[in-house]
């Protein structure tokens, strides 16, 4: 479902290299008044947010971004939650990373700064290696929200991501919204038990929520 952001809401502050920051885009969307509880999803989602990863697939209107977020506002267990909707133009290292902290600074998270590179592409491995290092100790552990990742193809991008999720835990826990599986080493977390997985079949509205 699409997100109920609002593109060109207030910039947030710029990142080292001048990148500015929605604030929009790193901030969780709220349920608007029609939006119907659905605790049979959020009992799914509560349950794979204790694993290392969690990915919600479906096709566009299926419910996810709204899924996440009715969950994320009536949680119980506890957990620091940080927000980033993507979009095409996130689809670059530096601007990817520089969200990624800026959604943890927001959550209260000292994340060490994106250090300037050769090129405005470039991310330095140190950085993911510190950051990996600071999310690792987090209690209550980071649950970290990357919705509508489906739009995440470079492979800079996603081979960081796999190692932050690879070395980050247990301080670190992933729900991931996409139209696909996400291309990420889902098989890895099938194997150890690590990886939940919802999907349009499971976000379909039963006979009862129809109701």
């Amino acid at each position: 479902m699409p997100s109920t952001h609002v593109r060109g809401a207030a910039r947030g502050p710029r990142q080292a290299g001048g990148d500015p920051v929605l604030l929009s885009k790193i901030t969780m969307p709220g349920m608007p008044d029609w939006a119907i509880t659905r605790p049979r999803i959020a009992k799914l989602i509560e349950k794979g947010a204790r694993e290392r990863l969690t990915s919600v697939t479906g096709p566009p209107g299926a419910g996810k971004t709204m899924a996440i977020a009715s969950w994320a506002a009536a949680r119980s267990v506890p957990f620091t939650p940080a927000w980033i909707t993507l979009d095409e133009y996130d689809n670059r290292p530096r601007v990817f990373w520089s969200y990624v902290a800026a959604a943890l600074r927001k959550a209260g998270i000292a994340v060490p700064r994106i250090p300037p590179g050769p090129s405005r592409d470039a991310i330095d491995h140190a950085f993911l290696l510190r950051l990996a290092s600071v999310l690792a100790g987090q209690d209550p552990p980071v649950v970290m929200v990357l919705d509508d990742l489906h739009l995440l193809t470079r492979p800079a991008i996603l081979d960081g991501l796999a190692y932050l999720l690879r070395n980050a835990c247990p301080g670190l826990h992933l729900v991931v919204a996409a139209r696909s599986d996400p291309l990420l080493p889902l098989q890895r977390y099938r194997l150890t038990g690590e990886l939940a997985e919802i999907r349009a079949d499971d976000l379909a509205f039963s006979v009862e929520e129809s109701g």
